[in-house]
């Protein structure tokens, strides 16, 4: 879950008194601003439909994709290091078919990782399908391309280690950049779908619970700080430079712990407010 947050921050202790009619309920008059709201709304439950129990059932599997991804990793750059100790200590003769050799084993510990990164991406709720396809690509191009590198290695194609130093350089240049930029853009996607959701919750407790006017109140203003926190990502998506983007969204995810305090604030006075109505009957 984006910015380590509670998925249950719209159910903190404090909001779970069972729902209690008004006496009257009044429809809000249908004003071209209201209805403008009520659309929003529609649209983010439409949004939202299938999200909770999408992400509860991906928890295992995004657990052992990070898990496993992470020892991939470590084996892959456990290569790189083996492979430079065998290269220093070749001989003039055996250097280069070593070189090409390690070249090859660590493509194909990449390729396999590709190919995990690929599962997880098609299996991962939250994410729109425009960001979805989008990483799905760039994964199947970068894929393809060290496929390809792989085939003329096992050809004979590359003679020396310039030629090898050019693919990897392609590798870099053409594939790897719109990879990370595309995972990057992904994980904002995901953010967006857990912010939506949790205004959904926060919204549910504040239009169908009995809450005190000062409660509500302190949830309208941190569903107004996570609105505002989705349209500063949103803005993100249209940044193509990914170390920017990367120190971008660090920043943003900063500023969403705000919204969470104010979300526990509330509870917080909601609870104080029930103690003191069970004090004073």
């Amino acid at each position: 879950m984006p910015f380590g947050v509670s998925a249950k921050i719209g159910l903190q202790p404090g909001f779970e008194r069972p729902y209690k009619p008004a006496a009257q309920e009044v429809e809000p008059e249908l004003t071209p601003e209201n209805l403008l709201k009520k659309t929003q709304w529609a649209e983010r439950r439409t949004r939202n439909q299938g999200f909770w129990a999408a992400m509860m059932n991906n928890r295992k599997a995004d657990a052992d994709f990070r898990s496993g991804h992470k020892t991939r990793r470590k084996q892959r750059q456990a290569k790189r290091l083996e492979c430079r100790t065998d290269i220093r200590e070749a001989n003039r003769g055996a250097m280069m078919p070593i070189t090409i050799n390690c070249f090859k084993a660590v493509l194909q510990t990449e390729l396999e990782m590709l190919r995990k990164q690929r599962q997880h991406i098609v299996a991962l709720p939250g994410p729109t399908e425009q960001y979805k396809n989008a990483a799905v690509f760039h994964n199947e191009n970068l894929s393809k391309a060290i496929t390809a590198i792989m085939k003329g290695i096992d050809s004979g194609l590359y003679e020396n280690k310039e030629e090898l130093r050019e693919e990897k350089r392609k590798l870099s240049a053409l594939y790897r950049r719109n990879i990370r930029l595309a995972m990057t853009q992904l994980r904002i996607s995901r953010s967006l779908g857990w912010l939506n959701h949790l205004a959904i919750r926060l919204d549910d407790i504040r239009t169908k619970a009995t809450v005190a006017e000062p409660v509500e109140a302190k949830i309208s203003l941190t569903i107004d700080c996570l609105a505002t926190a989705e349209q500063d990502l949103q803005a993100l998506l249209l940044m193509d430079d990914n170390d920017a983007l990367i120190t971008a969204f660090r920043q943003e995810q900063s500023n969403v712990k705000f919204c969470i305090k104010s979300a526990r604030e509330a509870a917080a006075l909601n609870t104080e407010l029930e103690q003191a109505d069970a004090q004073n009957p």
